[in-house]
């Protein structure tokens, strides 16, 4: 008889045995089976999250280094301005864009200048203060360097029939008139139609006795009090609106209102005008013969330059920042992403993962152990039965194979009943703390822009940085499913674990001597 046949007899035969042998390898198998599972979820959640997430990338500044920087210094607050880093330049941003991770990028460029005829859009259920009278309205400018503004693509902001984006030619200075894009509500504010024009100025004042030229009050802003005035006339070429969902409706909340009296220009416009600013600050005081203040340096040659980058794969975000780091100037070597909007699934996912993984090592340590005795206590009581093979002239290898194919097949079919088990606990389970956690650290969140997302620079550019996920969205990636790759780890490991049990048992068998054991 061979031993194939021996074993089929002996797992029919001993019936109590096998079964208890296959309860054994399905409770085991079933918290292995949902270990793996939790961490194929894991990963796959992580996955998802990445692939559904914006790949835009922003150049932020490293204030922690600065503040060592500092430091280093004794922490002298004049160093903060009288020592300020070099900052990011379109020559900085155009270097970065030119790494093949990119699928385009651009450079938006900022600044604050004034109208005495313009006024602000206010939504009617936000309640801001008017305008003192003589003051004039501060307007944000924003610069692009496209045709086409991110903040369409998108589609933050929607363009309105019959208008139109920027020309290639009107991205370059001497194109003539500069052009501009503002908001409908902005537009009816001020009687302003596509083909209408509006001038922005930027005014320079004479210093006060303390060199002060940053004018607080309307008096301030009095025509003798004005030392240089040069400004732009810009004509309407497009109109946008802002998507709007009147329940959602927040006096507290002005992104909205902010993004409405935005006026978006071509970057070479702010440019022009920074210059004019630069120069006019450090000549008023060679007028006035006040000596300058140490502050005016801050503000010289202070063109803020927000760059965005967005990659053709949002897997590529780690090997473009390593790519990108070495081409920055110091104190800006830390690149944003929206990675960090979905941190509170990762850090709680990471818990998870360690808690599967030390469960998922303890039980094959375990398992090994226990079915290693198992199965030596069933061997002494069979030591007889291999005196016999082994006295009837039968290689001890048949023997060995004999009994790892008692073991096997039985665990086999305990191995296939703990996957659906383990899978459909874990998932209930897994899907329970994750829920719980998430509530909690929403429950136990403060700050809005907690989410560890530098949210100042994704907003200078122009995109909003309401994309934290809520916690159904984050538990919609977070799915345990069977699929091949699942499976055929666990039964990997399962098997492998059963094998190397068997394989420390059967020592036993080889160090039997058919005499000693049927004397």
């Amino acid at each position: 008889m061979n031993f194939f046949k021996r074993a089929t007899i002996s797992i029919l035969r001993r019936l109590g045995k096998t079964i208890i042998l296959l309860l054994l390898v399905f409770i085991l198998g079933s918290v292995i089976a949902g270990a793996i599972s939790v961490n194929g979820a894991i990963n796959n959640a992580n996955a998802n999250l990445r692939r559904n997430m914006q790949p835009l990338v922003s150049i932020a500044f490293d204030g922690d280094a600065w503040t060592e920087y500092r430091e280093s210094y004794g922490n002298d607050w004049i160093t903060e301005f009288t020592q300020q880093p070099s900052p990011i330049t379109p020559a900085h941003v155009r270097a970065i864009g030119s790494l093949p991770y990119v699928d385009f990028y651009d450079y938006a460029m900022s600044n604050t200048l004034m109208s005495f005829k313009l006024d602000y859009y206010i939504p009617e259920y936000i309640d801001f203060p008017e305008r003192e009278e003589g003051m004039p309205l501060h307007v944000q400018v924003r610069g692009t360097n496209r045709t086409s503004l991110i903040q369409i693509e998108q589609e933050i902001i929607n363009l309105v029939p019959g208008g139109r984006q920027f020309a290639e030619h009107e991205l370059s200075p001497g194109a003539g008139r500069s052009v501009a894009l503002v908001s409908e509500e902005f537009a009816n504010t001020n009687n302003l139609s596509i083909g209408s024009t509006f001038e922005l100025y930027y005014l320079t004042l004479f210093p006060d006795e303390y060199g002060d030229v940053f004018g607080l009050t309307a008096e301030c802003f009095a025509e003798e009090n004005i030392y240089a005035r040069f400004g732009m006339e810009f004509e309407v070429i497009g109109l946008f609106e802002v998507p709007f969902d009147p329940e959602q409706a927040d006096p507290m909340n002005h992104s909205r209102m902010n993004i409405l009296n935005v006026v978006y220009v071509p970057n070479w416009v702010i440019e022009d005008m920074s210059r004019k600013q630069d120069a006019a600050l450090l000549s008023v005081f060679e007028y006035s013969d006040i000596e300058k203040p140490w502050y005016i340096y801050y503000h010289v040659n202070r063109i803020s330059v927000f760059p965005l980058f967005r990659l053709e794969n949002p897997a590529d975000i780690e090997a473009f920042r390593v790519a990108a780091e070495p081409l920055l100037p110091e104190f800006f070597q830390r690149l944003e992403d929206f990675s960090m909007t979905f941190d509170a699934i990762a850090s709680s996912m990471e818990t998870m993962q360690t808690i599967a993984d030390w469960v998922l090592y303890v039980l094959i340590g375990a398992t090994l152990l226990i079915l290693s005795l198992l199965i030596v206590l069933f061997l002494r009581d069979r030591r007889y039965e291999m005196g016999v093979y082994l006295a009837l002239g039968e290689k001890k290898r048949k023997i060995i194979s004999q009994i790892l194919l008692e073991v096997v097949v039985t665990s086999v079919i305990g191995l296939t009943l703990a996957v659906f088990v383990g899978n459909f606990v874990s998932d209930m389970v897994s899907q329970n703390m994750l829920r719980n956690e998430l509530v909690a650290q929403a429950e136990a969140e403060d700050d809005p822009f907690e989410s560890g997302l530098n949210w100042h620079i994704f907003e200078e550019i122009g995109v909003p940085t309401n994309n934290d996920l809520s916690v159904d969205e984050m538990m919609d990636a977070f799915e345990i499913s069977l699929n091949i790759e699942t499976v055929g780890l666990f039964y990997a490991v399962g098997l492998g674990v059963v094998v190397l049990s068997t394989m420390l048992s059967v020592l036993y068998i080889v160090k039997l001597s058919p005499k000693k054991v049927l004397m």
